[in-house]
């Protein structure tokens, strides 16, 4: 499976960060699943969407993968990680066979 690397969202970055007051994981966590926003990104404009359900996965078990990676996820908003190293973190879960095999059966 080849998983493109999107661009940046560099804009949904900012406005989670906007929002986000002193270090509450519980909020930081609520802000980064709002609306599914990156989620959403990478499935639809970031291009995921064709290869992960070649691979046999659906929105659904997309966004179990991603639920794995909710202290990724915060720590990029909150620039502790790369844009890339979030990228790369959460196809390393998606290629692992075992979870794989949970989330598409």
């Amino acid at each position: 499976m080849n998983l493109k690397q999107p661009p940046e969202p560099i804009t949904l970055k900012e406005q989670t960060n906007a929002q986000q007051q002193e270090n509450n994981w519980k909020l930081d966590s609520l802000l980064i699943w709002f609306g599914n926003r990156l989620p959403s990104y990478l499935w639809n404009e970031g291009g995921w969407a064709t290869p992960l359900k070649e691979a046999g996965f659906n929105w659904q078990s997309f966004l179990k993968v991603l639920s794995l990676h909710k202290k990724d996820m915060i720590q990029w908003s909150r620039n502790g990680i790369t844009w890339s190293e979030l990228l790369h973190n959460i196809e390393q879960t998606i290629k692992d066979p075992l979870f794989k095999k949970i989330l598409t059966d």
